[in-house]
C-alpha cells in the first residue's frame, strides 16, 4: 500500500510539472490531457489511502472537476455553471472544516477572515463589469473561502501541529489561486500568472488532502 501511495504521488506531482511546463511551451494537446486529469488523480490517491473516504471530500474533488471543465468552454453559460461549481467545492470545504471552530474561538475565527473577504471583494471589484449574473455567486464564493483562510489561520495559532499546518497552506494557496486566476481570465493575460494558477492549484489541493488525512487519522485515534 506503502508503495502504491508513493507511485500515486509521483504520478501527481509528475502531472503538475509536465502540465506547467507543457503550458509555457504552449503545446495544447498536451496540456489539456495532463489538466484533465490531475482532480482524477488525487481522487485515486484519497480512494486508496482513506479508511474513512470521507463523501463529501469526494464530491468536492467532483464539484471543482465540474468547474474547471466549464471554466475551459469558456462561454458565458459555462462560466456561470463553472461559478456556481466552484462555490459549491468551497461550500463542501467549510463544512469539512467546520467542526474546528469551536465555542472558544469563533469570535476569532470572525475576525480572522476579515481581511481575506476584503481583499476578495477589491479583486472582484476589478472584474465586475466581466461577472453578469455570477457577481453574487462570487461574492459568496469569496466569503467561503474567505472563512476557510479565518479557521485555517486560528487554528494554526492554537495548535501549530502539523494537521493544522496543511490546512493553513492549503487555504492561503486557494486564496492565491482565485486571486491569480481572476487576474489572468479578466484583466492582464500573462503566463507568469497562469503558471501561479497551476502551481497553487496544484500545491493548495495536495496539502488539503495532507489535512483530510491526518484529520481522519486524529477521529480514529481518539475512538
Amino acid at each position: 500500500m506503502k508503495n502504491i501511495t508513493k507511485i500515486l504521488l509521483f504520478i501527481y506531482f509528475l502531472n503538475l510539472f509536465l502540465f506547467s511546463l507543457f503550458s509555457l511551451m504552449s503545446i495544447e494537446e498536451m496540456t489539456e490531457v495532463f489538466w484533465f486529469i490531475r482532480i482524477p488523480i488525487l481522487l485515486i490517491l484519497y480512494l486508496v489511502t482513506s479508511v474513512k473516504r470521507n463523501p463529501l471530500y469526494i464530491i468536492g474533488l467532483a464539484l471543482y472537476q465540474s468547474a474547471s471543465v466549464f471554466f475551459y468552454f469558456d462561454t458565458p453559460q459555462a462560466f456561470i455553471y463553472a461559478t456556481f461549481s466552484s462555490m459549491l467545492f468551497k461550500l463542501s470545504m467549510v463544512l469539512l472544516i467546520l467542526g474546528l471552530v469551536t465555542r472558544e474561538n469563533y469570535k476569532a475565527v470572525s475576525i480572522a477572515f476579515i481581511p481575506f473577504f476584503v481583499i476578495y471583494l477589491y479583486i472582484i471589484e476589478i472584474v465586475v463589469s466581466f461577472l453578469g449574473d455570477t457577481y453574487y455567486i462570487w461574492i459568496l464564493n469569496a466569503f467561503l473561502t474567505s472563512f476557510i483562510g479565518g479557521v485555517a489561520i486560528i487554528n494554526y495559532v492554537n495548535n501549530s501541529g502539523r494537521k493544522n499546518f496543511w490546512l493553513l497552506i492549503s487555504s492561503i494557496l486557494f486564496i492565491i489561486q482565485i486571486a491569480a486566476f481572476f487576474i489572468n481570465k479578466f484583466y492582464i493575460k500573462n503566463e507568469g500568472i497562469y503558471q501561479m494558477v497551476i502551481l497553487s492549484y496544484g500545491i493548495s489541493h495536495y496539502t488539503f488532502y495532507k489535512f483530510m488525512m491526518m484529520h481522519e487519522e486524529e477521529k480514529l485515534l481518539s475512538r
